[in-house]
């Protein structure tokens, strides 16, 4: 990495030294002669790192000229970057009044004088080595040519590829009559198996037949189309073409290939140029129909560009897979069964190796038919010297990285800071690689943000990310990195970035960037050693709790007063109350974490001196009153995280002037009714000038306003076209503004999310109108609406086209959805064309949709169609609605049709909610409510509610009945349960008349998970029980759950039929005093809790016999917890057998 970073750094040191400011100070301090020696000198060295970095793999000498240089140009970078933020200071001025020109001057000059020099001597040894000039083209510098790849493969040396084998298959023999040649990319990291599953498909006898040529061709290296149409020819006549020509070759694979069906293999590509990709795509798709080209990659990069359709993901193998793989190549025959120790041992070593074939297959061959010794001595001692090993996958691996652009390696190298499994947030680690330089935009107007998100989907793309999650709008949130990239990511940062822990022996003086690979207590003291690193520029806490720890306020100090060259400091969840006033001389500071420490209620002024900060997070500082007053001369800060600083009474003035700001998640509007003058405070119109603010946005408004709707319109909200998410917050506003103010606050037309909160007005805004809504918020993706109290009328949300979630609580005051006749809103083909989540809670008043369609009796038919015979009208419903929650609306009569509503939950609803005519009482669940595509149904609250339907709910895998105080047995649910082929999981709630469980156990053969919770009259001992046949037919069930029951004397009896569980919890039942001896018959139970038992006396012998029972947990049994104590309890040996048990007194005491 430390190469790499130095070309950057070289670079923007020059960039930095030839800026008007730069020179103007040069000439004014009278250093201009050795800036411009020294700038010659740095263009030296720079022309010739990136060969360096090429050959210090294989020479100690060169390694140790880097590092004298990387020392040097760090300390280059450290006084530039000093002298930069002078001039940009306000008080600058002072500098040059002609004592402090003469004496700063002079010696800025000296130090200039003594770097130029130290570079002179660095630059006149490096000419020793023979460097050359090397340009860092096409991303890839110093690649290493790979082994040549062949076709031939045997397919019993394969494991685990079946199913791959079979998709790929598919692909190639299937007909696309939509592409003459097909081109198929199959991508993942290396070590899967890409080229082993191409040769497996190439040598396939069906694919032999399929077509009339086969051609195989490694590409790998520089693409050169030359040299691939050479590779091409040779692969058909198995000879080498002689010295020709671009024309003459171009004849001859026209000749060969032209109009016949082939199928080419092009293995391990790098090339992202897409050009080239297309001018030789133009040569090979002179093929006839049917063709089909394979391509190997390990960047997604490549596969978009090369694919003609979708692109094959190659999987990591299954553990099983794995181990399999592993005993091929580590065991002599018939050892596996007689070594079980030696077992064990191997597979702590497979897991090492993450499920990577070519990992795998390397470890096993190097321990094949050693003995167990030798096995714990690699596994112990060993193992991580295996990605030093040439016939490792770690070769393989650096290869890829060495494929990378010079920006993009230290952007992964410094992942090495964050330990392993570590979840990596995109857009913290994005501020980090900006804050450390290794962001470069590649034009003027683009944002150092959106060039950091190129270097993240670039990482991505070529496999050094993976296990990606996103949020509700599909982007990406964060990533992993998989435990060989990251062994590649710690060989690659070296010494130069360290995760220090107790052991501290690894800091030396040229560690420059530094995280704590544990927790900080308040017992923590700074070591020495790490005092003395002066030149740290990286000081990171990833495995930091957010909340408990409060260290001492000296060490604190320490950390912010001894590393005068941090770019990066991270402080959060210290406990800290007050931040040492010296945060302000740290000039070169750009990330500031301060995140999580809730016992800080002020910030020192002295952070406005930080001019070159980007980045200032406060997130969830829970008392933290204001910020600093001189806020505003942060001109550089870019991001401002402010979330859940509950007690931010308002923003500093002046925050306008901060336009550099991308991301400032919450705005707080001060009162000028408060304690504060109105001039300290931040108003609405701050926000005019910040136009490049983006994400989320959450304004929270308070107090008075003397004219709220041209100080709301002042915001210019609809003019922050990168917001988009916009949270509005009236709570502590007074009502009287409301409505001005919402008129005024009109999002921007990109909005994709917004929330509404705390609003008292009567009705919405004209920007929320019937006829303007879609067309001034045409993004919209998600709506919250939350305790609107006073408002009548809503939105007319169904013309929404691109409307996926609408979320509405508290709106008490609301009657109607659309408080207009069917013919305004109710078009059947813009009614919530793309709405999936719909949520009505806490409106208590709410009766239907249509105001107009009251009493109309065919209100929504369960047809497809939905008809009202009065107007010869047909009503609307929801297209793709597939989850519903309605709750605690009791006067809702009537709702449009949902047909492909997969969750449904129903709590505290009127028992006559009906979508059609002739429902009853709410005493089953209506059929007009159900799809058949339902898979979650939740009733709660429901008085009434007996049964279920015979129809609809084939597909239902999950039911909840959750307070129905009108169940007394599973009688009347009998023919529901009989048609629920697809139930899973099943939970009883707070049903207090419920008796017994008889009548529809032996209905749920798919049942998996049963729970039972806080039914106060079931006894479990029903006389049809004592045959067991209900529970006889529950082969599925993994998992049950029996918590406060009371009567519950002892198991049902016929539970010992269940064989098949695994996890069995029992909770706060009274009754039970024993547990039945057949209790033996769970003979794969794997995990067994008893809590708050008071009255269970003993375990039954059976205990022994649970083999498999890994855990026991006895929690607040007191009878029970001293029978089963270490190592004299009575019932101590009927346990002993079991991995892991926990006896405590309560749920406080430690095992």
């Amino acid at each position: 990495m430390a190469e790499a970073v130095l070309f950057n750094i070289a670079q923007q040191l020059l960039n930095n030294m030839s800026s008007a400011a730069i020179e103007e100070v040069a000439s004014a301090w009278g250093y201009k002669t050795q800036l411009v020696k020294l700038k010659n000198t740095i263009n030296t060295i720079r022309d010739v790192l990136l060969d360096a970095e090429q050959k210090q793999p294989n020479s100690h000498a060169i390694r140790g000229w880097l590092q004298r240089l990387r020392v040097a140009v760090y300390d280059a970078d450290d006084l530039f970057d000093e002298i930069t933020s002078l001039t940009t200071q306000k008080d600058v001025c002072l500098f040059f009044s002609k004592i402090n020109q003469l004496h700063f001057g002079s010696t800025i000059a000296r130090k200039i004088k003594h770097i130029r020099e130290n570079l002179d001597d660095i630059a006149k040894d490096g000419m020793t080595f023979g460097f050359r000039l090397r340009v860092d083209e096409e991303g890839a510098m110093g690649r290493k040519k790979r082994e040549q790849s062949y076709s031939y493969v045997r397919e019993e040396d394969i494991v685990g590829r079946d199913s791959d084998k079979v998709a790929i298959l598919g692909m190639l023999l299937s007909c696309n009559v939509e592409e003459v040649v097909s081109v198929i990319p199959v991508v993942g990291i290396g070590g899967l198996g890409k080229t082993t599953l191409a040769q497996l498909v190439y040598n396939y006898e069906k694919v032999e037949d399929h077509f009339e040529l086969r051609l195989w061709v490694c590409v790998s290296d520089v693409f050169d189309i030359k040299v691939i149409v050479e590779k091409i020819l040779a692969s058909t006549t198995y000879v080498k073409p002689g010295d020709l020509d671009m024309e003459q070759l171009q004849r001859q694979l026209r000749n060969c290939i032209g109009g016949k069906r082939y199928f080419l293999v092009l293995d391990d590509v790098w090339n992202e140029d897409r050009e080239e990709w297309l001018k030789l795509r133009a040569l090979l798709f002179c093929g006839g129909p049917g063709s089909k080209i394979l391509v190997t990659t390990r960047s997604r990069q490549v596969a978009s560009i090369m694919a003609t359709g979708s692109c094959y993901d190659l999987r990591h193998l299954s553990e099983a897979e794995s181990w399999f793989l592993f005993g091929k190549m580590a065991f002599e025959p018939g050892q596996e069964s007689k070594d079980p120790k030696l077992v064990e041992v191997g597979k702590q070593i497979v897991r090492k190796c993450a499920n990577v074939p070519l990992a795998i297959r390397t470890v096993g061959g190097l321990l094949y038919a050693r003995d167990q010794k030798r096995w714990l001595a690699f596994k112990d001692n060993e193992l991580a010297k295996i990605t030093e090993t040439e016939n490792s996958i770690m070769p393989i691996l650096k290869l890829s990285y060495d494929h990378l652009q010079s920006s993009l390696k230290h952007c992964f190298a410094y992942c090495a800071l964050f330990p392993k499994d570590y979840e990596l947030q995109k857009e913290r680690l994005i501020s980090l690689w900006i804050a450390e330089g290794f962001v470069v935009p590649s034009c003027e107007r683009q944002s150092l943000e959106d060039a950091g998100e190129e270097c993240f989907m670039d990482l991505i793309q070529r496999c050094f990310f993976q296990d990606l999650t996103k949020d509700t709008l599909g982007n990406i949130k964060s990533c992993r990195i998989h435990d060989l990239m990251h062994d590649l990511a710690l060989l690659e940062a070296g010494r130069e970035s360290i995760i220090f822990t107790s052991d501290t022996s690894n800091l030396n003086k040229n560690t420059h960037h530094l995280s704590s690979g544990f927790n900080l207590t308040s017992s923590w003291k700074i070591p020495s050693c790490l005092l003395e690193l002066n030149r740290l520029r990286t000081f990171l806490l990833p495995e930091q709790a957010k909340i408990g720890t409060r260290i001492r306020k000296s060490v604190s100090d320490q950390l912010v007063s001894n590393f005068r060259r941090l770019r990066v400091l991270d402080l959060h969840g210290l406990g800290i109350e007050n931040l040492s006033n010296s945060i302000g001389g740290l000039i070169h500071l750009r990330y500031l974490d301060i995140s999580f420490n809730s016992h800080i209620k002020t910030l020192p002024n002295s952070i406005s001196k930080l001019q070159n900060l980007q980045v200032l997070r406060l997130s969830k500082c829970y008392r933290l009153r204001k910020l600093p007053t001189d806020i505003k001369r942060l001109i550089n800060l870019r991001c401002l995280e402010v979330d859940d600083c509950d007690a931010l009474a308002h923003m500093p003035t002046g925050m306008g002037r901060l336009t550099a700001l991308r991301k400032l998640n919450q705005f707080v509007v001060g009162s000028p009714t408060a304690a504060f003058h109105l001039e300290r405070c931040a108003q609405l119109r701050d926000l005019s000038s910040l136009n490049n603010i983006s994400g989320d946005l959450q304004i929270l408004l308070q107090g008075k306003w003397k004219a709220a709707l041209s100080e709301a319109k002042d915001a210019k909200l609809y003019k922050k076209l990168h917001i988009t998410k916009l949270v509005l917050d009236f709570f502590e506003a007074n009502r009287i503004y409301h409505e001005p103010l919402l008129e005024g606050l009109q999002p921007s037309p990109n909005v994709k999310i917004l929330a509404i909160t705390y609003y008292a007005g009567q009705s919405f805004p004209s920007w929320a109108r019937l006829d303007k809504l879609n067309s001034f918020l045409p993004s919209l993706v998600e709506i919250n609406i939350s305790n609107c109290n006073r408002s009548q009328c809503l939105p007319f949300f169904s013309q929404l086209l691109c409307l996926k979630r609408l979320h509405i609580t508290y709106a008490h005051s609301v009657e109607y959805m659309e408080n207009t006749g069917l013919s305004l809103s109710a078009s059947p083909v813009l009614f919530f064309p793309s709405l999936e989540e719909l949520t009505l809670d806490r409106m208590g008043n709410l009766r239907g949709w249509w105001k107009q369609a009251e009493g109309i009796h065919d209100y929504v038919d369960v047809t497809a169609a939905s008809y009202n015979h009065q107007d010869n009208q047909v009503l609307p419903c929801f297209p793709r609605l597939c989850k519903l929650h309605l709750q605690n609306c009791a006067k809702l009569r009537e709702m449009p049709l949902f047909p492909d509503v997969e969750e449904l939950k129903l709590v505290n609803v009127d028992e006559n909610l009906s979508l059609r005519k002739a429902v009853e009482t709410f005493t089953t669940v209506p059929l007009s409510l159900l799809s058949s595509r339902l898979k979650t149904l939740e009733i709660d609250n429901v008085d009434h509610f007996i049964s279920l339907p015979k129809e609809h709910l084939q597909n239902l895998s999950c039911l909840g009945l959750w307070q129905c105080s009108k169940l007394v047995d599973l009688s009347g649910l009998g023919e529901g349960l009989r048609n629920l082929p697809s139930l899973r999981i099943l939970t009883f709630f707070h049903c207090d008349q419920l008796t017994s469980l008889c009548g529809g156990l032996q209905h749920l053969t798919s049942l998996q998970e049963l729970l039972i919770r806080k039914c106060k009259e079931l006894n479990m001992l029903d006389e049809e029980e004592k045959d067991g046949m209900p529970w006889k037919a529950l082969k599925a069930l993994r998992c049950l759950r029996l918590r406060y029951i009371p009567k519950m004397v002892s198991l049902p009896f016929g539970l010992q039929h269940v064989t098949s569980l695994r996890f069995l919890e029992i909770v706060g039942c009274d009754g039970l005093t024993t547990l039945p001896d057949w209790i033996s018959s769970f003979s794969l139970l794997q995990w067994l809790s008893i809590r708050e038992c008071s009255k269970l006396m003993e375990l039954p012998e059976g205990f022994i016999h649970l083999s498999k029972l890994k855990e026991l947990e006895i929690t607040a049994c007191p009878r029970l917890t001293r029978r089963c104590r270490r190592p004299r309890g009575e019932d101590w040996l009927k346990i002993q057998h079991i991995p892991s048990i926990i006896v405590r007194e309560s749920h406080w005491d430690n095992a």
